[in-house]
């Protein structure tokens, strides 16, 4: 079987500013910003983030384990739509994976453990202060037997 994918880098800041009034018992602020100064970036940019998402993913075992009725149910293409924060210190952080129902297990864990491994990014800034920024990322893969 051969396996293709390639990673969507688009980034959408989310359209609504969350509550401020979300705020843990140790003061960090888990507001997340729309409007920002600076926006968060990768090291090595929109390049530098699909080259690591390329670099890390592995999907052999998810291809592996697509039978005919898993490829009838989740189709040769799948996107993985993530929603996450890049927190004040340039963690990625609070990701969700939004449509876990709709691609397979296999995929779905592997994609998560590729965003839970990035390196830190340099994170937005408001007046010269990082905040929290909340982006969306899509990772689509093309599976062929």
């Amino acid at each position: 079987m051969r396996l293709y994918f390639y990673v969507l880098t688009f980034f959408l800041c989310t359209t609504n500013q969350i509550s401020a009034q979300t705020i843990s018992q140790t003061n960090v602020d888990t507001t997340a910003q729309l409007n920002v100064d600076v926006v968060p970036q990768f090291k090595g940019g929109v390049r530098g983030w699909q080259k690591f998402i390329t670099q890390n993913i592995d999907l052999s075992r998810a291809a592996n384990n697509l039978d005919s009725a898993a490829y009838v149910k989740y189709g040769l293409r799948q996107e993985a739509q993530f929603e996450f924060m890049v927190c004040q210190d340039g963690e990625i952080c609070d990701i969700k994976l939004l449509n876990a129902d709709k691609i397979s297990p296999d995929f779905a864990k592997e994609a998560l453990r590729v965003m839970r491994r990035s390196p830190k990014w340099t994170p937005g800034l408001i007046d010269g202060k990082p905040v929290r920024t909340r982006f969306r990322q899509a990772i689509v893969a093309f599976f062929d037997n």
